[in-house]
């Protein structure tokens, strides 16, 4: 089965300031967790970018002790990133398209629309318009962050339908195909 993840920004410690209801210490521990009771060695966990700040030993053992193929569509936090082959079996640089129950799913990290910051403005063109040439039914991405305003993507005015797989929604697991709004 295919599972989706995003912005699990393992050791960003930053991340605790800027989402602090939703972000507490020890959350990278809560999300490998949940992961490891997900997968299965026969399962595809397609992680949709912003992975961690830091490469460390400590979380490549973990990282590598989960079961299944893991996939990564980079996120902005990964530009940086200098080891990301060792913890994921396939690197995307910027988006791909997948088949679930015969229908088109664009995964990328970016949404279609970001209502909250005029950042990445070209990148969020492409995705709509690979996701209207590509006959897309479904965006799957992250980047946009739970927020006290709750202004989250604007995916809907590109008519661009989208489910956002950021940890901060999903209760700091994966979700599963089965659970897609297909």
């Amino acid at each position: 089965m295919n599972y989706f993840i995003s912005d699990t920004h393992f050791f960003h410690r930053n991340i605790l300031k800027l989402c602090p209801i939703k972000r507490k210490e020890g959350f990278e521990e809560r999300i490998l967790e949940n992961l490891k009771s997900q997968l299965t060695p026969s399962d595809t966990l397609y992680h949709l970018g912003d992975f961690s700040w830091e490469d460390s030993d400590f979380l490549l053992k973990r990282w590598r002790e989960l079961p299944g193929r893991k996939v990564l569509i980079k996120g902005n936090h990964d530009w940086h990133f200098k080891n990301l082959e060792l913890y994921f079996d396939e690197i995307v640089e910027f988006a791909t398209v997948i088949y679930s129950k015969r229908k088109k799913i664009l995964l990328c990290h970016f949404p279609s629309k970001d209502l909250r910051t005029f950042r990445y403005l070209e990148l969020q063109k492409r995705i709509t318009e690979i996701y209207r040439s590509e006959n897309c039914s479904l965006l799957i991405h992250g980047h946009v962050h739970w927020n006290p305003y709750c202004v989250f993507c604007g995916c809907h005015l590109n008519c661009v339908k989208c489910f956002n797989v950021n940890v901060e929604f999903t209760g700091y697991r994966a979700v599963s195909e089965e659970e897609l709004p297909l």
